[in-house]
């Protein structure tokens, strides 16, 4: 996130909401830099302590020709919400929680305090129908290694699930639900 999020996202963001994490890169066909963004409840704390933690949007904005940026999809059911991993946040305490590669962008939700796991969801865009859809999701946990060589790995893979698109109707971003 070295690059600050252009002026014209941020006065697009509602009221109320912080930018969690953000990400730039090519999301369709025009060759411009595209935004996916993260946001958060300035309050999710407090609300998630009281009662069920607010959803964590997720907001993706292209690039127009004169430099600003359009809202063009958005999805409240892809990133994690903060007591949906147990102890620890699932996204923020994740490592890259959000990738941008060729048209492809994944969401990164894992935690790594008490239990070990982590959720990578991608979508890819469909030039076919100017849209981005479900492409595919890993879900990886470990658990700890009772091998007690000097040089084993603490933690061994217990399982691993993918979901690809293949064979099934496409799902739009804004449709896709995680849970």
């Amino acid at each position: 996130m070295a690059t600050p999020l252009p002026e014209s996202i941020l006065k697009q963001l509602p009221k109320g909401y912080s930018v969690l994490s953000y990400q730039g890169g090519e999301l369709n066909d025009d060759k411009l830099t595209d935004y996916i963004v993260v946001i958060r409840k300035l309050d999710e704390e407090s609300i998630s302590r009281n009662s069920i933690a607010p959803a964590r949007p997720l907001m993706l904005f292209t690039q127009n020709i004169d430099g600003s940026y359009t809202l063009a999809r958005r999805n409240d059911h892809v990133v994690f919400r903060i007591d949906e991993g147990g102890q620890c946040d699932p996204f923020e305490d994740g490592e890259d929680g959000l990738v941008i590669h060729k048209h492809y962008f994944t969401v990164q939700n894992s935690v790594a305090c008490g239990q070990h796991w982590t959720d990578y969801i991608t979508f890819r865009y469909a030039p076919e129908l100017h849209d981005w859809v479900f492409h595919k999701r890993i879900f990886e946990n470990w658990v700890m290694n009772n091998s007690s060589a000097p040089n084993a790995d603490a933690l061994i893979l217990k399982g691993r699930r993918l979901v690809t698109e293949k064979g099934k109707l496409l799902v739009p971003f804004e449709k896709y639900r995680a849970n």
